[in-house]
C-alpha cells in the first residue's frame, strides 16, 4: 500500500535555524526520464546490438531493458553518473547474451542484480568497482567509448557540435534526448522558498561540463533569473561523497537546512554526511522526491521527508 504524500518521519525536528535548501537537479528540478535515462538505454542497445551484433529480439520490437530497470540501479547507488550507468548496463547485457548465455547468471533478474549492487555499495566497494568485479572483462565496453556515446545520444548532432566544437562520430543525424527535458518546479518556487525563510539556495548535481551550463540556462530562463547561491557539480565532487554537501554548506555559510534528491546516491549523500558530521557542522534533512512505488524503500532507508513534487516543500516547512 502506497503511503500518503507528502510524508514526514515521526518525531522529525527541523534544524534550528533552518535557512538553507539544496536541490539535486535531474529528477527533482528537471524531468530526465526521457533524456538521461533514455540515453542509458540507447547506449546499452547500441553497444550490445550495433557494436557486438547480439540479438535480444530487437527485430521484433523487443527492448533490451526498460526505464524500470534503470530505476533499479539508481536505487542501488553508485550509478548517479550516467557514464557509470551506461558502462554497467552495456557490460551486464553483453554478458547475459554472450559470456553467461545458457547459465543461471543470464537469468538473474535486474532486481537481484540491484540488491547485489546495493550490498556492495554499503560495504564500500559499489559502483564501478563492483561492476568490474562481477562482470567478465571481455563483456565490459571501453569507458571512453561509453562517454562519447552518452554525449552524442543526449545532446544530438546539432547541439553536440555547438557544445563541443567537433563532429559527432557515431550519430551524425541524431536529434538528441536533451530536447525532451521539461522543468518540474513552478517559476516562483525559489522566491516563495526565500519568503518562507530558506534564504540560501543551491544545487548539488551529478551533471558535468556543458550539462551543467544547459541546466542552469533553462532554470534561469524559467524563473527569470538565477536564484541559486552555489552550484556543486560532478566536476567538483561526485555524490554520495559527503564532501559535495560540505562544499555547498561552506559556500553559503549554511546554519541548517534540507537537501532534496531522487536517487539512492542523494539519500546516501546526507546519511554519509551525518555519519561523519562534527559537532560544529550544521544539521541537514534528507528530502526525497521519488516515484510512488519507491516510497516504502526510501522510508526504510532513512529519508526524513518524501514528496511527490518540489512545490510540496512549501507545505512541509515549519511556520516561519
Amino acid at each position: 500500500m502506497e503511503s500518503a504524500l507528502p510524508w514526514k518521519r515521526d518525531g522529525l525536528r527541523f534544524p534550528v535555524p533552518c535557512d538553507t535548501l539544496f536541490f539535486d537537479v535531474d529528477g527533482v528540478l528537471i524531468k530526465t526520464s526521457e533524456s538521461f535515462r533514455a540515453t542509458d538505454i540507447a547506449v546499452a542497445e547500441y553497444i550490445v546490438g550495433t557494436l557486438h551484433g547480439l540479438d535480444w529480439g530487437q527485430a521484433e520490437g523487443r527492448p533490451l531493458l526498460t526505464l524500470d530497470d534503470v530505476k533499479f540501479f539508481k536505487q542501488a547507488g553508485g550509478f548517479n553518473d550516467d557514464w557509470h550507468m551506461c558502462y554497467l548496463l552495456a557490460g551486464l547485457y553483453t554478458a547475459k547474451l554472450r559470456e553467461w548465455r545458457g547459465t543461471p547468471l543470464a537469468e538473474r533478474s535486474n532486481r537481484e542484480w540491484m540488491e547485489l549492487a546495493r550490498a556492495a555499495m554499503l560495504e564500500g566497494h559499489g559502483g564501478l568497482e563492483w561492476v568490474r568485479s562481477v562482470i567478465p572483462a571481455s563483456a565490459l565496453p571501453d569507458y571512453e567509448l561509453v562517454g562519447e556515446l552518452c554525449h552524442e545520444y543526449y545532446w544530438g548532432a546539432a547541439e553536440y557540435r555547438r557544445r563541443f566544437g567537433r563532429e559527432p562520430r557515431y550519430l551524425p543525424d541524431w536529434p538528441g534526448f536533451v530536447h525532451r527535458e521539461t522543468l518540474l518546479l513552478p517559476p516562483d518556487l525559489p522566491m516563495r522558498l526565500h519568503d518562507a525563510g530558506l534564504r540560501k539556495l543551491g544545487l548539488i548535481t551529478g551533471r558535468i561540463g556543458p550539462e551543467v551550463d544547459s541546466a542552469l540556462e533553462r532554470l534561469a530562463a524559467h524563473s527569470r533569473g538565477a536564484w541559486w547561491d552555489v552550484v556543486i557539480s560532478g566536476d567538483d565532487c561526485l555524490k554520495p561523497d559527503p564532501q559535495a554537501l560540505r562544499l555547498a554548506i561552506a559556500a553559503v555559510e549554511a546554519s541548517g537546512g534540507l537537501y532534496v534528491g531522487d536517487t539512492a546516491d542523494d539519500l546516501d549523500l546526507v546519511l554519509n554526511y551525518r555519519r561523519t558530521q562534527t559537532p560544529n557542522e550544521p544539521d541537514f534533512l534528507a528530502v526525497m522526491r521519488v516515484f510512488p512505488d519507491e516510497v516504502a524503500l526510501y522510508r526504510e532507508r532513512g529519508a526524513d521527508l518524501i514528496i511527490r513534487e518540489v512545490a510540496e516543500l512549501l507545505t512541509v516547512l515549519p511556520a516561519h
